[in-house]
């Protein structure tokens, strides 16, 4: 069990040597076999690193529960949703739904980028919890543990007993690239050991063991479920690789068509049911074709460009990459493609060892990257500053793809799968006395490399954010009125919204404080009937009612002439740091509204 079954042998051409006796002896015979074997052992240290490498990336500020100042722009928003689904009193269908944001119609606080399973995980214990309260450095730590100890588990699956070859490869994928680069913006994003729990679950299946179909049923069905219950991007690639394993088994005879199909019904029934229940099905079918859609997409040079923080020893081949294609950032770095250079070279040279892989494993997994590959890339494919070749011009078959707008992030498989096919072919060329030590020098290069990112990263979650809400009333409302109503709402446009582009935050924030229900937010999806409501409704409802006496109001100029002249009166609307509050209940001893610049 503990060899590399011949259908994995990925490229293997020459005799592995045996270990050099300085690299056999570093560690008694016990204790490898505890690092090599013990599930419990490996996860414990995982969560050590995961803690260790979270803090030298992020900082000790991040890792606070209790620390909010740091959370700008997308953070924000996903602290806003998970605040507000945690101040709700009440449990909703889906699980992540809720009435305090979104008010009146309410919302999935899924489609805000929390992490749902997480934030359903904590809720109950909301009244025990600090405010405020975060858990997106907790995520962080969670996210590189999990990533280091699925690499783990993995390469322990395909290496085999190379004790230190296993625990090298495993370091790569915890410093890749586009993880850290996602902790940045989407901490839900940055699960991306799922996306390694697949393949893991692909590899375990091709294994010669009487238990390997029954284990790949109950592996799939969990990650499967996981991955549906965790994000959209991570949950689509996951499907696409348990399809791929079950056309594998299939091919291999392991599995009949009749069985295949049926596992597959099987699988799509619980990912589905997961996602209605934590809220990632919009009821109607309707608001999933965001806008971006060809925008934040992958450059075809995205594997070998460092971006534009740059790298230690490369430029970046596009300073800026053209609108939303850093969604698309896939970095490999210098230290992987010193060694794709050195394993060409080799296989090149060995030509005549080289051995074929088994084409029942490799074709369906192969297929998958390729169909994840020409999603990333979209209908418009570029590279470099230009378009290399336009499929759909009038973008007719676009928006039945727009769902997954940003499709950029969509090769986060293939990258990772490129990943495990370099490195667990390094150990079949190269000689394991001279593999292990090679690796660790690219590692130490990759890691050298990489060291802009992370100190792009570090300051980047240091950043001042700025706070306008000075006075003293704003945090009096919530003792006076139970939903803090912004008109128009964000989400109707930006630009005309109290705050502008950060308007949500500021207003977010407040409500998250004073534990206030609110109609104004930021997330990638809306229904048509949120919409609706929202931007048409509330809005024309101030000029015909009377302000609710439950609700604090803050608008624009315009909006508060249309209040002046309704059935509210003038004298309900106050200046308050540059914005425009209405109170209809008491003026908090600020003067009728005259002017007020700025707005």
């Amino acid at each position: 069990m503990n060899q590399v079954p011949p259908y994995l042998d990925m490229a293997a051409c020459s005799e592995a040597a045996p270990a050099p006796e300085h690299l056999a002896t570093a560690a008694s015979p016990a204790s490898r076999s505890l690092l090599l074997n013990s599930v419990w052992l490996q996860f414990a240290i995982s969560c050590i690193v995961g803690f260790l490498f979270a803090l030298l990336v992020m900082g000790r500020g991040p890792l606070n529960p209790k620390n909010t100042d740091w959370l700008g722009e997308d953070g924000a928003c996903h602290y806003i949703g998970w605040e507000l689904l945690r101040q709700d009193p009440q449990w909703h269908w889906p699980l992540t739904y809720s009435t305090h944001i979104g008010y009146p119609v309410g919302e999935s606080t899924a489609l805000v980028d929390i992490n749902p399973w997480m934030a359903i995980a904590f809720k109950p214990f909301s009244s025990v919890l600090p405010e405020p309260f975060q858990y997106f450095g907790i995520e962080a730590v969670l996210v590189y543990a999990l990533q280091f100890f699925i690499a783990l588990r993995l390469f322990r699956l395909l290496l085999g007993n190379n004790l230190w070859g296993v625990w090298i490869a495993a370091a790569f994928f915890l410093i890749a690239p586009p993880l850290t680069f996602r902790l940045k913006f989407h901490y839900t994003l940055s699960n991306h050991w799922l996306l390694l729990a697949a393949l893991l679950v692909f590899f375990q299946a091709q294994q010669e063991s009487p238990t390997a179909i029954r284990r790949f049923m109950i592996s799939a069905l969990i990650v499967g479920a996981a991955g549906f219950a965790t994000n959209p991007y991570i949950a689509f690639p996951i499907a696409l690789v348990m399809t791929a394993t079950v056309a594998s088994l299939v091919w291999r005879q392991k599995l009949s068509v009749r069985w295949g199909i049926g596992f597959l019904g099987l699988l799509a029934t619980t990912c589905i049911f997961s996602a209605y229940a934590f809220g990632f099905i919009i009821a109607g079918g309707r608001g999933y074709g965001g806008h971006g859609y060809r925008n934040y997409s992958m450059n075809l040079f995205s594997p070998f460009d460092p971006g534009w923080f740059g790298s230690a020893l490369l430029p970046a081949i596009i300073p800026r990459l053209e609108k939303g294609q850093y969604e698309g950032y896939s970095y490999l770095g210098a230290g992987v493609m010193l060694l794709a250079v050195a394993l060409l070279v080799c296989a090149f040279t060995q030509r005549d060892k080289l051995k074929i892989p088994d084409r029942r494993w490799v074709i369906p997994l192969a297929s998958c990257c390729l169909i994840l590959t020409l999603m990333a890339l979209t209908t418009r494919i570029r590279g470099g500053g230009s378009t290399v070749l336009d499929l759909d011009p009038h973008q007719f078959f676009s928006r039945f793809l727009a769902p997954l707008r940003s499709s950029g992030r969509l090769f986060w498989l293939p990258y990772y799968t490129i990943l495990t096919v370099l490195l667990a072919t390094a150990y079949r060329l190269i000689p394991r006395s001279r593999v292990n030590a090679l690796l660790f020098c690219l590692l130490v290069l990759q890691f050298a490399d990489t060291v802009p990112l992370r100190h792009w990263l570090y300051n980047g979650l240091h950043e001042f954010n700025p706070k306008p809400l000075h006075s003293p009333v704003w945090h009096q409302l919530g003792s006076v009125y139970q939903n803090l109503v912004v008109l128009p709402a964000w989400q109707c446009d930006p630009r005309f919204s109290p705050g502008r582009t950060y308007g949500y935050r500021y207003f977010g924030l407040l409500a998250t404080e004073q534990k206030m229900r609110i109609n104004s937010y930021y997330t990638a999806r809306y229904t048509a009937r949120s919409l609706d409501v929202h931007c048409n409704r509330l809005a024309n409802e101030i000029a015909s009612k009377p302000l609710s006496p439950d609700s604090a109001y803050v608008v624009t100029l315009a909006m508060a002439a249309k209040i002046a002249r309704g059935p509210s009166g003038p004298g309900v609307c106050h200046a308050l740091d540059d914005f425009v509050l209405c109170s209809p209940k008491t003026s908090f001893g600020l003067s009728p509204l005259k002017q007020v610049a700025g707005n």
